[in-house]
């Protein structure tokens, strides 16, 4: 993969609605952003989540994804109040470079060939009895890859058969 999973998180979530998208999926449905992200990247590429190494991941590294959860929700938190507003801006950099460690280490988490859409894999490995997304979550999830082929990043299964 040419480009760096990191270079690929920064230059699409800078666009906003992307960015948007991908929170209200975090904040909504509990999608995790750098997943998203990682899936994405995959998929522009060809390639999907294996869900046995990302299952043993989440478990190995729980405590980085709690560690990404609490510092979201201190910043959070802190930026609700004028008193308190520039130190939650300060927690941003940490968090960020909490995010950069998960995006680093999944990066390098073997994949397998894209065969079905990206969003509902990664969905489906966290959900009890691997069910689809609920509607409202695949709406969401289906405005994200239309966006996202508006700003370059093509996703298409191959198809099994």
């Amino acid at each position: 993969m040419p480009v760096s999973l990191w270079d690929f998180a920064l230059d699409k979530y800078r666009d906003p609605h992307v960015a948007q998208l991908m929170i209200r999926l975090q904040d909504e449905h509990g999608a995790s952003v750098c997943e998203l992200l990682w899936a994405t990247w995959l998929a522009s590429v060809g390639r999907q989540v294996s869900a046995a190494e990302l299952t043993h991941f989440r478990r190995l590294h729980n405590g980085l994804y709690l560690a990404i959860q609490r510092l979201r929700g201190a910043r959070r938190l802190l930026e609700l109040d004028p008193l308190t507003r520039e130190l939650g801006q300060q927690t941003r950099p940490l968090e960020i470079e909490a995010e950069k460690c998960l995006l680093q280490q999944l990066e390098h988490l073997e994949s397998e060939p894209l065969t079905q859409d990206p969003f509902t894999t990664l969905h489906q490995i966290g959900a009890p009895f691997g069910l689809p997304p609920a509607e409202p979550a695949q709406k969401l999830y289906t405005e994200l890859q239309e966006h996202l082929a508006r700003v370059g990043v093509e996703i298409h299964p191959i198809s099994q058969g």
